[in-house]
């Protein structure tokens, strides 16, 4: 049984190429402290410690889901930081969508984008951004 598991794995298949594409992006989570606006331009006015930043963004992931598939996630990230995200899929339509912590809400009456379909093509960079507005003030 192993010899054929060889022979078919050097002989008997070629490689075949997925033809894929990324999704790349970036979440905001704001206001953290008061009224200031979610961190977008990689300055801290609320004056957290890089550990701190890691602890509020580490509560949240983002998801990718195949519109033939809405509601089994193919790929999750859990973010750190800085919100940023990459999946890389095959060519084909998705939806990327913030997973909040459990018990959480976010205001999406005050402009949070929770969710964006995107379609991906071959050796394409899709860029997107998502909002949190947590309602903190």
């Amino acid at each position: 049984m192993l010899l054929l598991v060889v022979f078919l794995s050097l002989f008997g298949c070629e490689n075949v190429a997925v033809e894929a594409g990324i999704v790349e992006g970036k979440l905001s989570i704001g206001p953290l402290c008061g009224n200031i606006p979610a961190v977008t331009t990689g300055t801290n006015p609320c004056g957290f410690t890089d550990e701190q930043m890691d602890q509020v963004y580490s509560k949240y992931k983002v998801a990718i889901y195949s519109e033939n598939n809405p509601k089994t996630a193919l790929k999750e990230v859990v973010l750190n930081r800085t919100g940023a995200f990459s999946f890389e899929v095959p060519t084909g339509g998705y939806s990327v969508e913030v997973v909040l912590p459990q018990g959480s809400v976010a205001l999406t009456q005050l402009g949070s984008e929770l969710k964006k379909t995107v379609s991906v093509t071959k050796n394409m960079v899709t860029t997107i951004s998502l909002n949190v507005n947590t309602g903190i003030q």
